[in-house]
C-alpha cells in the first residue's frame, strides 16, 4: 500500500463528498449545547477533529464512502447494489457503521447517533435527500458516518466535561 489512511486524507475524502468538519461540528453543537454549559462551535469542531484522529474511525469512514462510490459506479453486484442504492430500511449495515463510530467515546454515543439518524439535522438531511433524489448519487453510508462522527464528538465532550466547561478551556488536547 502506498498511502495509509490518516487524518488528513480522511478529511479530504469527506470534503470530496461535500462534507466539512464545520458541518459535522454544527450537529455536535446542536446535540450537546443544552446539556453542556459553555459549549461553543469551536469546542465542537475541536472534538470532531479528535474523533477523526482515531484510526478506527478513519477506517470506517473510508469503507463507508467506498461502498457508496462503488454502488454509484455499479461495481457492486445485485441484489446488494439495489439494497444500498435505495437505502433499504431493513438493510441496517449503514447504521451499524454509524454506531461503530458513535461508540468510540462511550455508549452515550449510541443515543446521540440514534437521535441524529432519526431527525437528520443539517448536512445529514442534505446528504440523505441527495441520495434519494439524484439517480446517479449514492449516499446510503455517508449520512450515517456523519451522524456517527457528530455523536462521537458529542459523547467525547459529555464524558470529558460532564459539568460543562471551565472558563477559557480550549479543549484542543
Amino acid at each position: 500500500m502506498t498511502e495509509h489512511v490518516n487524518y488528513h486524507n480522511t478529511v479530504e475524502i469527506l470534503k470530496d463528498h461535500g462534507i466539512t468538519l464545520e458541518d459535522i461540528a454544527e450537529i455536535t453543537y446542536r446535540l450537546q449545547t443544552k446539556f453542556l454549559s459553555g459549549l461553543d462551535r469551536e469546542i465542537s469542531l475541536a472534538s470532531v477533529k479528535r474523533v477523526l484522529q482515531k484510526r478506527e474511525v478513519q477506517h470506517v469512514v473510508w469503507v463507508a464512502l467506498e461502498l457508496d462510490r462503488l454502488t454509484e459506479e455499479n461495481r457492486i453486484k445485485e441484489p446488494l447494489r439495489g439494497v444500498i442504492k435505495e437505502d433499504f430500511g431493513l438493510f441496517g449495515v449503514d447504521e451499524l457503521l454509524g454506531n461503530a463510530i458513535a461508540s468510540t467515546f462511550g455508549s452515550i454515543g449510541f443515543t446521540g447517533y440514534g437521535y441524529v439518524d432519526n431527525i437528520k439535522p443539517g448536512i445529514i438531511g442534505k446528504i440523505d435527500k441527495l441520495g434519494k433524489t439524484k439517480e446517479n448519487v449514492t449516499t446510503t453510508f455517508a449520512d450515517d458516518i456523519v451522524g456517527g462522527i457528530a455523536a462521537a464528538a458529542g459523547s467525547r465532550l459529555a464524558q470529558k466535561y460532564p459539568n460543562g466547561f471551565p472558563a477559557k478551556d480550549p479543549v484542543k488536547k
